[in-house]
């Protein structure tokens, strides 16, 4: 954890699994919050061995493990066990916030839920995370990444007439409801400082969270009846001027939005007619014709030079590899000294005065078991 963070003196208790939960609580762990991450025997959670390489997979440090758990400390309790629920319980005693993402109702099953987490502490801010919240017909339907790309709509306007719905490229709805989670408990911590002795109940739906982030497009479907989708590299904006090119090598990606945008462009293409030309068909014909004529590269250059927001398409080792990345606070090292190898991963996305200028490493299994069991009722606070 972050000991010069916001969030210090903030213990919580994290019972998600997967990705959307952990990143959520990674982020906060990066704000300085004692994220203590409660496992299951035998770690069924696929994250710890998912990505890297097979010494990474065999010790349960997986990629996808690495690039959210930094500075959590990992418990294994079998909360089927009594004894081991009553050390949670005990253990809740001590913490400003609990999060979980199991199916709607097992965790009162359980006996960890809301109700039960309440009594042992009055004021406790509890958060649910699940692919389509407690309520509703779907509720109690298993979700993950690729089924709520499916089922939110995100995938019927990804992709092309001839592709059909595709899945966009990464786990995008994880994120998307994992940064919800992080408003959420943000938000309620913040109310519970101004109204202390509360407790919270917080529910975040995948769902929901996907859906919102599509506002402008039901609106204009809930106003016009049209439905936009899987209109390719069309640029949001509809305008010619903007969207992806092939090259002579690469492709190049613009955003020509406004007049002025969409003049510069043309009079660096050599075109400056273009921007007088009112068929949009014969203007994206003649910027693909010209794009050809040299690489993506040389393109982005002459363009960004001229003012007009332009850029190669890049893979994301290449990204990683650009000069603008090299001085960026959002990726710092992070030593792996169970392999002995340090990787590059992520920190939080935005700088500030507090953010961690390095990566504390990643809990291994139940690393901290012992520990956190024999020092339970201490709230520690560094």
């Amino acid at each position: 954890m972050n000991a010069d963070g916001p969030l210090t003196g903030v213990r919580i208790l994290d019972l998600t699994h997967v990705l959307a939960g952990p990143y959520a609580t990674g982020q906060l762990a990066l704000m300085g919050a004692d994220v203590i991450r409660g496992e299951r025997p035998n770690s069924d959670d696929f994250v710890r061995r998912h990505g890297g390489t097979q010494a990474m997979k065999d010790a349960g440090l997986g990629a996808s493990f690495l690039s959210q758990n930094s500075g959590k400390r990992s418990i294994v309790l079998d909360l089927k066990d009594p004894d081991q629920r009553g050390q949670l319980l005990e253990l809740a005693k001590t913490a400003d916030v609990m999060v979980e993402n199991f199916r709607p109702g097992v965790v009162d099953r359980l006996g960890v839920g809301f109700d039960a987490v309440r009594k042992v502490r009055t004021d406790i801010i509890y958060a649910s995370l699940n692919g389509y919240g407690a309520e509703g017909p779907l509720s109690d339907r298993p979700a993950y990444d690729h089924i709520l790309q499916g089922i939110s709509g995100l995938m019927a306007m990804t992709g092309e007439p001839g592709s059909g719905p595709m899945r966009v490229g990464l786990p995008i709805v994880d994120y998307v409801a994992g940064q919800a989670l992080v408003a959420a408990l943000l938000g309620a911590l913040l109310q519970k400082a101004r109204k202390p002795g509360e407790a919270q109940r917080l529910s975040v739906s995948m769902l929901d969270a996907m859906t919102t982030f599509m506002g402008a497009y039901a609106i204009h479907h809930e106003t016009t009846g049209q439905l936009r989708g899987l209109e390719g590299n069309r640029a949001f904006a509809d305008t010619p001027f903007s969207g992806r090119f092939d090259t002579a090598e690469g492709s190049l990606v613009i955003t020509a939005n406004t007049p002025a945008q969409a003049k510069r462009l043309c009079a660096a293409v050599g075109r400056p007619d273009l921007a007088e030309d009112t068929d949009d068909t014969r203007i994206a014909e003649a910027l693909r014709a010209i794009f050809l004529t040299q690489d993506a590269q040389t393109w982005e250059d002459r363009l960004s030079a001229a003012n007009v927001p332009a850029a190669k398409v890049r893979t994301l080792a290449e990204a990683l590899d650009h000069r603008q990345m090299k001085t960026s606070r959002a990726w710092l090292p992070l030593e792996v000294p169970q392999l002995g190898m340090t990787v590059r991963a992520p920190g939080l996305p935005f700088d500030a005065p507090w953010a961690p200028a390095h990566l504390q490493p990643v809990p291994t299994l139940g690393q901290h078991t012992a520990d956190i069991v024999a020092n339970s009722i201490e709230k520690v606070t560094s």
